[in-house]
């Protein structure tokens, strides 16, 4: 029985040994024969104990327990797994950047000190850059208003040209580099000019609003005295850009009205340099009124040669030809005949050697005519140069009136203060934004997570 007993023994260890389902069935074999250890227990002590002695039945249950407890664990696992990956999320996205950021905001962070100006861009009629209600209602720049120039005044001051001036008369740079600054808000004061805009702008805030047409500047330093400062000469930059809008707008409301006083002078001027250039030309200053003398002398001739003609028709015939009253008529007769050829020649300009006939008047004066005719198109064209020169001047007037009625100006209603407390930074309200900015952007990516986790399954 002894060696049936080592058999079975050693039978069960090289089972243990090579699988644990061998080992379950060596305890079943071991426990189908309870009656024959304690008969054998009382007849050979040793032979019993050495049987008693044998860790196999309590080796065999602690493993069971063991693989039952390993399944246990195994399947409490993965909860385990999420729950430690939340906390750590949660630790690593949320909490450790709130107390870093609410570090900063309550212990880093340099006060900030704001200076506000309240102005509103106007127009000599009255009219503000909201004044229409189209535009107050759509937010929309409307044509006659001055609320393009309120946005224009806007980008101005947040541009480049404010910083380099601020640069140039108070030194901003030297002032937002300074050591006392935090490192959040310290600027390099080697930076090129568009990172130096880009720090400007968050440290200035413009608003604009449609219904009042009112615009509100906040300027924020690191000292009260500075950011007065600089509110000031934000102001005075923003009148000098308004008045010279106001000035570019009023000499582009005058341009044109002045190109056409120019353009109708200078046609005035080459008309009239014609004129004098006819005139030195016929040895005239009036051809109208010299023709018109002329013309009446050559009448005045002409009758008293048909007189003369008259009257030596009558006497021919009668008396003899070398009578003293007939060679006294032909002498009449032949010099007024000169004369009136003469005062044809300085009104024609030509040098006739015979006398044309009188029966003829057109014919007679054909000359006269022509110099008549080019006298009075320069004469015409003289009084439509005038006269276009007049409304030139009449529409140069009514602009110039126009543009002083657009003219814009700076109505400042709040002028620039020392501010007495450091409204900036907002430490406790910042710090619960950053913590429940994280929140809910933690929870977010949580959510994201998990659906892509069901989806997944």
């Amino acid at each position: 029985m002894e060696k049936g007993t080592t058999a079975k023994v050693a039978k069960i260890r090289r089972a243990d040994a090579s699988a644990p389902d061998q080992i379950a069935q060596s305890e079943n074999s071991t426990r189908a024969k309870p009656a024959e250890r304690p008969a054998r227990s009382k007849s050979s002590p040793k032979k019993a104990a050495s049987i008693v002695a044998l860790p196999i039945d309590t080796s065999n249950k602690t493993k069971k327990r063991d693989t039952e407890s390993q399944v246990f664990f195994r399947s409490l696992r993965p909860q385990q797994l999420r729950r430690r990956a939340l906390a750590l999320s949660f630790a690593l996205m949320v909490l450790l950047p709130s107390i870093l950021g609410a570090t900063y905001f309550l212990l880093i962070a340099s006060e900030r000190y704001a200076s506000s100006i309240g102005f509103s861009v106007r127009g000599m009629d009255g009219t503000s850059a909201g004044g229409d209600f189209l535009g107050a209602l759509t937010g929309l720049a409307s044509v006659g208003t001055t609320t393009t120039d309120s946005f224009i005044l806007m980008d101005y001051l947040e541009g480049r040209e404010v910083v380099e001036k601020l640069s140039k008369d108070i030194g901003i740079v030297s002032h937002f580099s300074k050591d006392n600054v935090d490192f959040a808000y310290r600027l390099d004061p080697n930076l090129p000019i568009e990172e130096l805009v880009a720090y400007w702008q968050s440290m200035i805030t413009t608003s604009f609003d449609n219904t009042s047409s009112i615009i509100e500047v906040e300027v924020q330093a690191f000292s009260p005295e500075m950011s007065e400062l600089i509110a000031s000469h934000v102001l005075s930059y923003g009148a000098e850009l308004v008045n010279t809008l106001s000035q570019s707008a009023r000499r582009d409301a005058v341009k044109f009205a002045e190109e056409e006083v120019l353009r109708a002078e200078l046609r005035l001027k080459m008309i009239r340099r014609r004129i004098k250039d006819f005139r030195s030309a016929e040895s005239s200053i009036d051809p109208t009124k010299n023709a018109e003398v002329q013309i009446e002398l050559i009448a005045g001739l002409e009758k008293q040669l048909l007189d003369t003609r008259s009257r030596l028709a009558t006497l021919v015939g009668t008396i003899d030809e070398s009578s003293p009253t007939i060679r006294q008529l032909r002498k009449q007769e032949e010099v007024l005949i000169k004369q009136i050829l003469n005062k044809r020649d300085e009104i024609s300009g030509k040098n006739l050697t015979r006398l044309q006939p009188l029966a003829s008047g057109s014919d007679r004066l054909s000359s006269l005519s022509a110099l008549l005719a080019n006298y009075e198109e320069l004469v015409v064209e003289q009084e439509f140069a005038q006269q276009a020169y007049t409304s030139a001047l009449a529409g140069l007037e009514r602009s110039r009136a126009e543009a002083d009625r657009q003219q814009r100006y700076l109505a400042v209603f709040h002028p620039p203060a020392k501010p007495q407390e450091a409204i900036y930074p907002r430490r406790l309200v910042n710090s619960l934004i950053l913590f429940l900015g994280l929140l809910a952007v933690w929870a977010l990516a949580i959510v994201i997570a998990y659906s892509i986790r069901d989806h997944l399954k």
